[in-house]
């Protein structure tokens, strides 16, 4: 069974296409501490091909760090033009789902 995710914050035209998106690629960055869960944000975005970018897929970064959920990978995804999702999975654990 799945949780309920809950949007939290959202940096995209079509927040509900973010949230049932393709996801290609998750990285868990659990107990990593900030800024590497934006490092690994832009590590796993280079997989998307601006050429071949199927408008449902998208990455997935796993974290519990509050600062890079709502401050450092959201930072990242608006100085690149990048659309994103914060999404609550339970209270101190966030899926934030990213896409070009």
């Amino acid at each position: 069974m799945q949780r309920e995710l809950r949007i939290v914050s959202d940096g995209s035209s079509a927040p509900d296409m973010l949230q049932k998106c393709e996801i290609i690629k998750s990285v868990d960055t659990t107990g990593m501490a900030c800024p590497y869960p934006s490092f690994e944000s832009v590590k796993a975005m280079s997989l998307f091909n601006n050429d071949n970018n199927n408008a449902n897929e998208c990455i997935e970064i796993i974290t519990d760090s509050e600062e890079s959920a709502f401050k450092s990978i959201p930072s990242v995804c608006q100085k690149r033009s990048w659309q994103f999702l914060v999404l609550e999975e339970v209270k101190g654990l966030w899926r934030i789902r990213i896409k070009k």
